[in-house]
């Protein structure tokens, strides 16, 4: 979720023209979560989310990155604290 939020920032700042890196992390979750129902469901073995939500959200953030001409924006971005 915190992966997911972190991208809807990007999403602010960086303005991308083709593709939403909110849109592509929400998706890449979900399909990485139904991924592991689906290996936990033929395995009948505990797998560690963990093992298809990082690869698939990280895969769409740099997949994103490259098609918009970002790829170096996103890999280098640093949201800025407020100085309140």
């Amino acid at each position: 979720g915190l992966f997911i939020r972190f991208m809807s920032k990007i999403d602010q700042v960086l303005k991308p023209a083709t593709f939403s890196y909110f849109n592509s992390a929400a998706i890449a979750y979900a399909l990485g979560l139904g991924i592991c129902f689906g290996v936990n469901e033929i395995t009948h073995a505990g797998q560690p989310a963990l093992l298809y939500l990082d690869p698939a959200c990280i895969g769409s953030a740099l997949a994103c990155g490259v098609v918009n001409g970002q790829l170096k924006d996103v890999w280098n971005f640093e949201e800025e604290m407020n100085k309140d």
